[in-house]
């Protein structure tokens, strides 16, 4: 405690029970940082609403990444002088019934209407999830299968059918449904199961691929309400795989564990309903903010930040489209450890770092000195729906702009801006931002975001399942099949590893634009502390 003479013992140890709990570690002292301790940004924003409800004042994201250790967190904290009031409780007109007729019509959140349309424009497209976890212990199919019904009894959301009534788009409920559990024999298993972070993906069991394979090319009818298929393998050695396809417009990383979790609590106790915060109340939080003047501070912010910038980052295409692709890079296993004396240095996260890799690898592959690209974001910071079950992702623009004299410090230093400002100000869809902003658009490429940098934490995806682990499984194959925009880098963390993934579109870029890309993104990352000063575009 001699490390932060300023904060009250008792104050330190309720604010190291915040970040345990959101973290998910224990024993974490005043000098522990939040980035050496696996922080990233999407978890900021979820642990400054934490500390903000348990000390009733308000905190700016950026109190964070400017003071990342706990002892000077709760320092400048204990110090912050506005009190809040008590979380408010929500306009009338947001708190759902507790069921709702199926004849009753409901909104679409901007996420799912542009799924939607996407899949309309091209049905060829897929926006399906898979899902696959190894399985540590035994599920019982039966116990499986009630469990997977009262998900879809509880969670309106799978069993939500999306309707168009005279060209309008509306969603109703169903009757709840039984999701069928597939049983798959898989025969002899690979040599490990467990998980899947070599270089190939070799022993990834066939069975297992060709279930999400067919699972992926099998479209939905999202006018039925049965957006989930199912399915238990089972090898002949008695170990068991745990599959899932899922469409995209009632699920997203984010609720991935919670789909687990209450699995698992299904499993335990399935004649034991609770309350649930459903998505239509979701629906009607974001439609509350849409006008509200901090919806029109956000979006002044969006506007400001995308003045002047091209709506598309150019990749090198191929004379002739080429098939899809995916690969792995080829990253070291120590990466993370490597980034940590940089990430407390300079107050950033992995997915900074990664973001500034990328930006840098743009800039050298396009000689272009202002590029932009596009993030997913969870936009469920709110209290209320930490536990969602629903898709809540919103897309961020990032931008970089250099000059002939940029170092790459430089561009770590912007993106650190630009990510704190986009989790700032993430209340403005995107689809309402491109309709305000009005860019050129060209049929198969996305405005701003057609490079996508997406972060994945499969560590949070791991869980317990009736008295189970489930352990993620990484199936690269899958990737290439359904690639959206012209380049997609995935950054996972998976067993305190940093994986690297890619995948393209071939008509968009080639196979060997591709890996020009890769590589220099690789040697960044692998390089990253030694590359700080050197120049981002080559000089003279």
């Amino acid at each position: 405690m001699d490390s932060v003479p300023n904060t009250p013992p008792g104050q330190l140890r309720r604010m190291a029970a915040v970040w345990e709990q959101v973290l998910k570690k224990g024993g974490i002292g005043p000098d522990d940082s939040f980035f050496t301790l696996g922080g990233q940004s999407v978890m900021a924003g979820t642990l400054v609403r934490a500390a903000e409800e348990r000390f009733g004042v308000r905190i700016p994201l950026r109190t964070l990444f400017e003071h990342s250790r706990l002892g000077e967190f709760t320092d400048h904290v204990v110090g912050l002088a506005l009190p809040t009031a008590s979380p408010a409780a929500p306009p009338p007109d947001t708190v759902a019934p507790n069921t709702v007729p199926p004849d009753v019509p409901l909104e679409m959140t901007a996420f799912q209407r542009r799924i939607w349309l996407a899949e309309q424009i091209d049905p060829s497209v897929r926006n399906h999830v898979p899902l696959a976890w190894s399985v540590a212990g035994r599920l019982d199919p039966d116990r499986l299968r009630v469990a997977l019904g009262r998900l879809v009894a509880e969670h309106e959301i799978l069993r939500t059918r999306f309707v168009d009534e005279d060209g309008g788009w509306s969603v109703r409920l169903r009757e709840p449904w039984l999701p069928p559990l597939e049983l798959l024999d898989l025969g002899e298993a690979p040599d490990d199961t467990s998980d899947d972070t070599s270089d190939d993906a070799a022993d990834t069991p066939g069975g297992v691929t060709e279930w999400l394979e067919a699972a992926l090319r099998l479209p939905f009818d999202p006018e039925s309400g049965q957006l989930l298929r199912a399915a238990l393998g089972e090898f002949a050695d008695g170990r068991q795989v745990l599959l899932l396809c899922v469409h995209h417009m009632v699920i997203d990383g984010e609720s991935i564990p919670v789909l687990l979790a209450e699995l698992d609590r299904y499993c335990a106790t399935p004649d034991r309903p609770r309350p649930v915060v459903q998505y239509r109340e979701f629906a009607a939080h974001q439609r509350g903010q849409r006008d509200s003047p901090s919806w029109h501070t956000d979006l002044a912010y969006w506007v400001s930040a995308l003045e002047g910038a091209s709506a598309d980052t150019p990749l090198p295409a191929p004379d002739r489209p080429e098939p899809n692709g995916a690969f792995r890079l080829p990253l070291p296993a120590g990466l993370l450890d490597s980034l940590c004396a940089v990430q407390s240095e300079h107050g950033v996260s992995w997915f900074m770092v990664a973001a500034t890799a990328l930006a840098v690898a743009l800039h050298r592959s396009t000689g272009l000195d202002d590029i932009t690209f596009g993030s997913p974001t969870a936009n469920r910071n709110h209290p209320r729906f930490a536990e969602l079950f629903g898709p809540s992702l919103n897309t961020a623009v990032l931008r970089s702009r250099v000059t002939a004299d940029s170092t790459v410090l430089d561009v770590l230093l912007r993106m650190r801006g630009e990510a704190l400002g986009a989790l700032e100000h993430q209340a403005v869809e995107f689809d309402d931002l491109l309709n305000h902003v009005k860019p050129a658009r060209r049929f198969g490429y996305t405005p701003y975001v057609n490079v996508t940098l997406n972060m994945n934490l499969l560590d949070d995806h791991a869980a317990v399942l009736d008295g189970a682990r489930l352990t993620p499984l990484l199936i690269d194959e899958l990737r290439s099949g359904y690639a959206k925009f012209g380049l997609t880098v995935t950054m996972v963390q998976l067993n305190g590893r940093l994986i690297g993934l890619v995948s393209h579109r071939g008509d968009q870029l080639g196979a060997e634009g591709a890996r020009d890309l890769a590589d220099r993104l690789t040697g960044l990352l692998t390089r990253f502390p030694e590359v700080l000063n050197e120049p981002v575009l080559p000089r003279g």
